[in-house]
């Protein structure tokens, strides 16, 4: 989609099988249409290009060329280059957290696979993935690899022309969401902040990876209220089709149309 000035392009690495139970305390009642034939939920490892002319800046970086019984990925390089951008043109790489399935392809084989970026995160997430983290942990080995090339996020605020970030915790302690704004408009990449557009009818579903529950209950309902009823867009790396839309208020309900 275009904003303004921005040029938004939706990508996917893969796709992960989530098993029922990753919502630990889900009534999967009233819900089994979302569950597919193997009784798993399929959802997308999305990321986000964004270019302006100037700067090409890429949200989230998929988890990798990994084939598991729960991951599939590996498809970000060919979509980037589909959509005309080579690995060298990403200037800002930022993270919305540092989770496995988000920061996959910052390194390979050892190097930065984006040797131009700087990459960019919440800086709560350095003690929970980094400094407190076992010296051969993947994310760990990452981060360190890039050296110099990281820098942490401490504050909210405008970090490129356009482009914001908010301290949303609960899913990790540094989880950060990235708003888009031109004018009066405004685009929500909410990472992993929101799980999935369930959790606007089922707010208590709670992600086992959640390090903070009710921290990520408290994240979610903010976004939410500054959603409802507005003519703001979103969407999360995890939404299904990875679309963007509203989010609409009605008898006392929200809707995600």
């Amino acid at each position: 989609m275009q904003l303004g000035h921005l040029q938004i392009t939706a990508l996917s690495d893969g796709e992960a099988k989530l098993p029922p139970q990753y919502f630990h305390n889900a009534d999967w009642g009233p819900h089994q249409a979302l569950l597919g034939p193997d009784g798993f939920v399929t959802i997308p490892l999305g990321c986000f290009l964004i270019r302006d002319g100037e700067r090409t800046v890429l949200v989230d970086a998929g988890i990798g060329p990994v084939s598991n019984q729960f991951f599939r990925g590996g498809d970000l390089p060919s979509q980037l280059e589909a959509a005309g951008v080579s690995p060298s043109d990403v200037d800002l790489l930022l993270c919305t957290h540092l989770h496995i399935d988000h920061i996959g392809w910052l390194v390979s084989d050892g190097a930065p696979f984006f040797p131009n970026a700087t990459v960019r995160f919440g800086s709560q997430d350095i003690d929970q993935f980094v400094a407190n983290a076992a010296p051969d942990d993947m994310t760990r080995l990452a981060i360190e690899a890039l050296g110099p090339r990281v820098e942490t996020i401490d504050a909210d605020g405008e970090i490129a022309p356009g482009i914001s970030t908010i301290h949303t915790p609960g899913h990790t302690l540094g989880h950060r969401s990235v708003i888009l704004s031109a004018g009066d408009q405004r685009v929500f990449l909410l990472g992993d902040a929101i799980t999935c557009p369930i959790q606007l009818t089922e707010s208590d579903w709670e992600a086992i990876s959640d390090v903070d529950a009710k921290a990520a209950k408290r994240s979610r309902e903010a976004l939410w209220r500054e959603l409802e009823g507005s003519e703001d867009v979103a969407v999360a790396s995890h939404f299904p089709g990875l679309e963007f839309n509203r989010v609409l208020a009605g008898e006392g309900k929200r809707y995600w149309s």
